[in-house]
C-alpha cells in the first residue's frame, strides 16, 4: 500500500471506530477508564468480535506504517542530498571565485607591467584594488536576478513575490531555490503612476540563478494572465545594461522582415518565412531576449 495522508486519514477513522465500540461495551467515557474490571464486565462475545476486527485493522494497516516510514526516510535523504548539492554548488563557487581573483590578479598585474615598462614606475596599488573589486562585485550580482512589471500594489513583501515567481516557473518537483534576500530597488513614487520598481533577488549561489534564469520563460505560460508582463533579468552591471540597452535600440529598428533576438552580446537575425511557429522561437530565444523582442519598449531603459 502507497502511503498517503488519506490513506493515514482513513486509518485513523478505523481505529477510532473500533476502539469507540469497545468503549462502549465496557461503558467507558476514554481509554483511561478502560481497565481489567470493565473488560471482564462485558459479553465475551461481541467483546471478543470487536477485539478480533480491532486486531484485522491492525494488521491490515501494519503495510501503511511501513510505508509511511519508507516515505519519512526517502524525504530525509532527499534533504540531505539537496543539502549537499548546495553546499558542493557553494564550494565549486568559492574555488571559481579563487580561481578568478588569481587570475584576473595576474592580468591587472601583467597589464600594469607592459604599461609602465618604459618608465619602470611602480605599479598602482589601486589598479590591482580595482581588478579585485570587479571580481567581487561579479560574483554578488551572479547570485542575484532581477523581476520587472510587478505592481507596487501587488504584494507590499517583495520576498514573498520572489517565492511566488520561483514557484511559478520552476518545472522539476525538487526543492525550489531557497530565497536569501529580495529588495525593490529605488524610491517609491507618491503619486503611483510611475514605472513599477525592479525587485531583486537573491540565492544562495550562482547556479540556482542560472537555473531560474533559464525558466523564466514560463511566466509567460502562466494561465494567469497578469504575469505576462512580468519578466527576469540578470544582475547587469553599469556597463553591462548601457550595452545591452544599445543592442535593445539596435534591434528595434533592425529590418522588419526579420526575427531579431540578442545573444552573448550581439544580435542574431533569422528569416520570418523560415520561422514556421512560436516553438521554433522559443528554442532560439534565450530567456531575457524573448521577452524584449515581445514587449520592444518594456525594456529597462534608464535603470
Amino acid at each position: 500500500m502507497d502511503f498517503s495522508v488519506e490513506h493515514l486519514n482513513r486509518f485513523e477513522k478505523e481505529l477510532s471506530s473500533a476502539m469507540n465500540e469497545i468503549l462502549k461495551m465496557s461503558k467507558a467515557q476514554s481509554v483511561t477508564e478502560l481497565n481489567h474490571s470493565r473488560l471482564m464486565a462485558v459479553n465475551k462475545d461481541p467483546l471478543a468480535t470487536a477485539v478480533e476486527n480491532l486486531s484485522k485493522l491492525m494488521t491490515s494497516n501494519l503495510e501503511l506504517c511501513k510505508c509511511a516510514a519508507s516515505t519519512i526516510d526517502k524525504l530525509k535523504s532527499d534533504q540531505l542530498n539537496y543539502q549537499k548539492d548546495q553546499i558542493k554548488q557553494q564550494q565549486e563557487q568559492l574555488d571559481s571565485f579563487k580561481t578568478t581573483v588569481h587570475t584576473e590578479m595576474k592580468t591587472a598585474w601583467s597589464d600594469i607591467v607592459k604599461k609602465n615598462c618604459e618608465t619602470t614606475s611602480t605599479p598602482s596599488i589601486n589598479s590591482i584594488k580595482t581588478a579585485v573589486k570587479t571580481v567581487v562585485e561579479d560574483d554578488i550580482r551572479s547570485k542575484n536576478f532581477i523581476i520587472y512589471g510587478v505592481p507596487e500594489n501587488y504584494s507590499p513583501d517583495p520576498h514573498l513575490v520572489a517565492e511566488e515567481v520561483i514557484e511559478l516557473i520552476w518545472e522539476s518537483s525538487g526543492c525550489d531555490p531557497k530565497v536569501v534576500a529580495a529588495n525593490s530597488i529605488g524610491t517609491k513614487t507618491t503619486s503611483g503612476s510611475g514605472k513599477p520598481r525592479p525587485i531583486k533577488v537573491t540565492l544562495a549561489c550562482a547556479e540556482s540563478v542560472k537555473m531560474v534564469l533559464a525558466r523564466a520563460r514560463n511566466l509567460k505560460k502562466s494561465n494567469y494572465v497578469a504575469y505576462h508582463t512580468w519578466y527576469i533579468t540578470p544582475d547587469r552591471s553599469k556597463e553591462e545594461r548601457a550595452a545591452h540597452q544599445k543592442l535593445v535600440k539596435e534591434m528595434i529598428t533592425a529590418q522588419p522582415t526579420k526575427y531579431h533576438y540578442i545573444r552573448d552580446g550581439k544580435i542574431f537575425s533569422v528569416d520570418k518565412v523560415k520561422v514556421s511557429n512560436s516553438v521554433f522561437l522559443l528554442s532560439i530565444f534565450n530567456y531575457f531576449d524573448l521577452n524584449v523582442w515581445l514587449m520592444h519598449v518594456f525594456v529597462d531603459f534608464g535603470r
